[in-house]
């Protein structure tokens, strides 16, 4: 069997050719996806470029990705600099990126709205598996472990993709605490 990977914006896809490699007929996902981004406004093409923009980027590759003007991709940036989606990282070139803070929050206020027992009962399960992490690992944290030390070359990868589903876990028993503590009335207004 044969892969094919297909990339749109920063994200690839990974999809299986026929086994002699015909190429003839473009692949069914491929399709859909581009029928689902003509569908798209420019708005919603600039916002999906936005989520990639994990480190600073200029407007001109932003433009690219969404397949619209350099002015309007600069414009919508602007606007979601404004909401606090973005930050403004530079003005020669202009240049963009995620502000993380704004996803927290974002996810802090969408885990508000389950019902107290949903988030603790999460919250537990989480807890066990981040001392489950502790325990294997020998660690307080996934950045205190060398990977080459729990694995050889071959199995590396799974240690690293173990170490980042660590801190995921840890990120959101982070949020998940500050949505119960907000619940409760005992969180601090920020500042």
């Amino acid at each position: 069997m044969r892969w094919q990977i297909i990339c749109v914006f920063s994200s690839c896809l990974y999809t299986t050719m026929s086994s002699d490699g015909d190429s003839d007929r473009p692949p069914k996902l491929a399709e859909e996806w581009e029928q689902q981004r003509e569908k798209q406004s420019t708005r919603e093409r600039v916002y999906a470029v936005s989520l990639q923009l994990y480190e600073p980027t200029r407007v001109a590759i932003v433009a690219d990705r969404a397949d619209v003007s350099k002015e309007t991709a600069r414009e919508y940036l602007r606007w979601f600099t404004e909401i606090g989606m973005l930050t403004h990282d530079g003005e020669s070139p202009d240049q963009f990126s995620r502000n993380e803070s704004y996803f927290e929050w974002r996810r802090i206020q969408r885990l508000q709205a389950h019902p107290p027992e949903k988030l603790e009962e999460e919250l537990e399960q989480l807890t066990a598996t981040e001392r489950d992490y502790r325990d294997r690992y020998d660690a307080d944290g996934p950045g205190e472990v060398d990977a080459l030390e729990h694995a050889d070359y071959t199995d590396l990868e799974s240690v690293w993709m173990e170490l980042q589903e660590w801190q995921t876990v840890r990120r959101r028993i982070r949020e998940l605490e500050q949505a119960r503590q907000n619940q409760n009335g005992s969180a601090q207004a920020p500042a």
